[in-house]
C-alpha cells in the first residue's frame, strides 16, 4: 500500500514537473508500396476500368468524325422548282412545250437521294421558313423563267445581246451549324456540275441542229457559253450576328452546361459528405474527418438538391455575364437564362442520384452517360444526319442533344418553339423528373433497409462481405 502509493505520488510530481509528456503519434504502418503492387487484385481493377472507359471513348468519338460522306443519311434539304416552262425547238424543227426546270429538279432529286439525302419538294415561303427554323440544312431554288432563259441562251449564238444564264439558288443558315452548312455548300458545288452537264449537252445539242440547218457555224466561244449554262449562287438570307462564332457558340454554351450539372453535382457531393461527417474532408496534407450527423441517405440526397439548384441560378447568371463580357451575340436573354437553370438542375439532379444510388460507381457512370456518349451525340459540330445512325439513336435520349437543341434555338432562330426549344424544354423536365425519381426511391429503400453510411452500417452477404473485406 505504502510502495503503491509512493510511486504515485512521484508520478504525480512528473506530471506536474512536465517531465511526463504524452507520447507522439506513431507513423501509420502497414503494406509496402511494393507490398500492394504485388497483388494483381490492388492494380488490375483501375487498369481495365481505365482502358475500358478511354477504348469506348476513342472508338465512338473516332467513328462519329472519320468519314461524314459514307455516312451521310436523311440529311434535309428543300427543293423548290419555280420555273413554268416554255417553248423550245424539237427535232422536227417545231417549238415544244417544255420544262426544264422540272427535269433539272428531278435529276437533283434522284442524284441527292443516291447520295444520302433527303429532298423535301415545296414552295420557297416553307423552304425558307423550314431553313430559319433549323428544321432542314439548305434550300435549292430553281428560278423562275428557267426554260425561257435557257432558249434565249441558246438563240444568242446568233444575236448580239447578252442573255441572261439561267439560274439556281442555294440557301444555307449557319445556325443550323457550321458543318452542315459545309455539307450543303459541297452538295451545291457537285450539283452545279451535274446540271451544267444534263442542261448544256441538251442545249448543245439543239443548237447545233439549229445552227446546221441554216449553214451557221457553231463557234468554240459560243459552244463553251452553252455548255456551261447554269449559274448556281449559294447564299445565307438570314446571316448569324457577329459573336456567334460561325455557328458553335451554342455547343460550347451547351458543352458548359452540361459540365456544370455534371460536375457540379460531383463537387457539391464531396463538399456536402465532407461537412456531414460522410467522408474525409482533404486539402492538400489537411485532413480531417468530422464526426458523422445522424442524416439519412434521403435528407442528405435532398439537401444536396437544393445546393443544386443554387448552383444552377449562379452558374447560369455567370455563363451569360461572362458571354456578355466577352462579345457573344446573346438574343432573349432571359430565356436562355432559364433554360440554363434548367438544363444544369435536371442534369446536377440527375448526376447526384446516381452518385447516391450507385455509389463511386456512379460517378463513372455519369461521365459514361453525360459525356462519353453525349459529346459525339449532341449534334453541335457534327450533324447526326453525317454520323453513323447510331448516334441519332443515343441522341433521342441524350441530355447534351436536346440541351444544343434549345440553347440553339434561343441564339439562332428567336427562341422558336419549334426550333427545338419546346422539345428541350419537355425532356429537360423529364429528365429531371426521372433523376428525382430515381434518387428518391433509392435513397429511401436503403433508409428502410437500414442500410446507412456509416462503417458497419450494412451487413453484407457472407459471400460479399469475402470479396469486399479481402485481404
Amino acid at each position: 500500500m505504502s510502495m503503491g502509493t509512493h510511486e504515485a505520488h512521484e508520478d504525480s510530481d512528473a506530471i506536474g514537473r512536465g517531465d511526463h509528456e504524452a507520447p507522439e503519434p506513431e507513423e501509420p504502418t502497414g503494406r509496402t508500396i511494393a507490398g500492394v503492387l504485388g497483388s494483381p487484385r490492388f492494380w488490375l481493377a483501375p487498369l481495365v476500368i481505365v482502358a475500358v472507359l478511354f477504348s469506348l471513348m476513342a472508338a465512338l468519338y473516332m467513328s462519329a468524325v472519320v468519314d461524314p460522306q459514307r455516312h451521310l443519311h436523311d440529311f434535309p434539304i428543300a427543293l423548290v422548282n419555280e420555273d413554268s416552262g416554255g417553248e423550245v425547238t424539237g427535232a422536227d424543227g417545231k417549238p415544244v412545250e417544255q420544262n426544264i426546270g422540272a427535269q433539272v429538279a428531278d435529276g437533283i432529286a434522284t442524284t441527292a437521294a443516291e447520295n444520302g439525302f433527303e429532298v423535301r419538294r415545296t414552295d420557297r415561303s416553307t423552304a425558307l421558313g423550314e431553313l430559319n427554323s433549323g428544321k432542314i440544312y439548305g434550300v435549292v431554288v430553281i428560278g423562275a423563267n428557267f426554260t425561257n432563259r435557257a432558249v434565249a441562251l441558246g438563240r444568242s449564238t446568233v444575236l448580239t445581246s447578252a442573255p441572261a444564264r439561267p439560274a439556281i439558288d442555294v440557301f444555307i443558315n449557319r445556325g443550323s451549324g457550321a458543318f452542315a452548312s459545309s455539307i450543303t455548300q459541297t452538295f451545291a458545288e457537285q450539283m452545279t456540275k451535274r446540271v451544267n452537264e444534263q442542261v448544256g449537252a441538251q442545249l448543245t445539242e439543239q443548237v447545233r441542229r439549229q445552227l446546221d440547218a441554216n449553214d451557221v457555224t457553231f463557234t468554240g466561244a459560243a459552244q463553251l457559253a452553252v455548255g456551261n449554262p447554269v449559274q448556281v449562287t449559294v447564299s445565307e438570307p438570314t446571316p448569324l450576328p457577329q459573336g456567334a462564332g460561325n455557328g458553335l457558340s451554342a455547343f460550347y454554351l451547351t458543352l458548359l452546361l452540361v459540365l456544370a450539372g455534371f460536375t457540379g453535382a460531383m463537387m457539391v457531393s464531396i463538399v456536402v459528405d465532407g461537412i456531414l461527417g460522410q467522408t474525409p474532408i482533404e486539402y492538400g496534407p489537411f485532413y480531417q474527418r468530422r464526426d458523422r450527423l445522424n442524416i439519412s441517405r434521403w435528407a442528405t440526397l435532398a439537401a444536396k438538391w437544393v445546393i443544386m439548384f443554387l448552383v444552377a441560378v449562379v452558374l447560369s447568371t455567370v455563363f451569360i455575364g461572362v458571354g456578355a463580357l466577352v462579345g457573344t451575340s446573346l438574343p432573349n436573354a432571359f430565356v436562355l437564362w432559364v433554360i440554363s437553370v434548367l438544363a444544369i438542375f435536371a442534369v446536377g439532379v440527375s448526376a447526384s442520384a446516381m452518385m447516391a444510388v450507385f455509389g463511386n460507381a456512379g460517378l463513372l457512370f455519369n461521365l459514361i452517360f453525360f459525356v462519353v456518349f453525349g459529346l459525339p451525340s449532341s449534334g453541335g459540330t457534327l450533324p447526326l444526319e453525317a454520323s453513323p445512325r447510331f448516334f441519332e439513336w443515343v441522341a433521342a435520349v441524350e441530355p447534351m442533344h436536346v440541351i444544343y437543341l434549345g440553347v440553339r434555338s434561343v441564339l439562332y432562330f428567336d427562341a422558336d418553339l419549334s426550333a427545338g426549344l419546346a422539345r428541350s424544354v419537355i425532356q429537360c423536365f423529364v429528365g429531371l423528373l426521372l433523376g428525382a425519381a430515381l434518387g428518391f426511391l433509392g435513397t429511401k429503400f436503403y433508409d428502410r433497409k437500414g442500410w446507412h453510411r456509416y462503417p458497419g452500417g450494412m451487413t453484407l452477404p457472407p459471400r460479399l462481405d469475402k470479396i469486399v473485406n479481402a485481404d
